[in-house]
């Protein structure tokens, strides 16, 4: 762990880059303590793959107090954070909404079928939230899967998306730009800013995706309050 003093009022811890469920939990499990033990001074935490972002009340405590009362708190102390959810997402592969499926499969010279049944077999890691609200990195992927980011970006990306770059999937929660190759899209709803918390899942959760047919997809998407399962 290493801290830096990031702006005016805030802190960031950074750790090595391994990516693995631990880890996450690790960061997760620090987040808590400090949210919960220096409450008075926070405005606000960000959680990252490998890192945290500390917000805190500058009239309040001083950076050097502070500091050293985040530097106080040891990974060895931490309760690990309650079990994870993971939270069952259905999806349509078909290549009426997965639009760089085809090109992608293609690319890696394996079948569409051969993407899909790689893609959904595993259940992944919801890794960092950001780029956009109730944005989910997850990971990691499949060997198979790995690729670069677009070279050329998509101006808007249906919210709902499944995408794939690097060694990571992700969910696209709003209509947004993007440059992930994107082979699927759930009818679910994962931003609302009417629910608490408007995302339903946080780093620390994990993901795992079920193929629906496109009459299936259509069917759902007629309800535009459809929430996930957790097992």
């Amino acid at each position: 762990m290493k801290y830096f003093i990031y702006n005016e009022n805030s802190i960031l811890i950074t750790f090595n880059s391994e990516i693995n469920s631990e880890f996450i939990y690790t960061i997760s499990s620090l987040r808590t303590k400090i949210e919960n033990d220096f409450k008075e001074y926070l405005i606000d935490t960000v959680q990252s793959i490998n890192s945290l972002l500390i917000v805190y009340e500058r009239n309040k405590i001083s950076t050097y107090d502070f500091l050293t009362k985040v530097r106080s708190v040891k990974l060895e102390t931490i309760i690990k954070k309650e079990k994870s959810k993971t939270w069952e997402i259905p999806v349509c592969y078909d290549t009426t909404y997965a639009s760089d499926l085809e090109e992608f499969s293609k690319s890696k010279k394996i079948s569409k079928n051969e993407v899909v049944q790689i893609h959904k077999s595993k259940i992944y890691d919801v890794m960092s939230m950001g780029f956009l609200p109730g944005f989910m990195y997850l990971g990691t992927t499949n060997f198979k899967l790995h690729c670069e980011r677009k070279v050329k970006p998509s101006f808007k990306v249906r919210k709902g998306s499944i995408g794939l770059a690097l060694n990571q999937t992700c969910i696209y929660p709003l209509d947004s730009p993007g440059g992930w190759h994107i082979i699927g899209l759930s009818p679910l709803e994962f931003f609302d800013l009417k629910s608490k918390p408007p995302c339903f899942a946080s780093p620390g959760d994990k993901i795992k995706f079920f193929e629906i047919s496109k009459s299936k997809f259509e069917t759902m998407i007629k309800n535009k309050s459809l929430k996930p399962n957790f097992i």
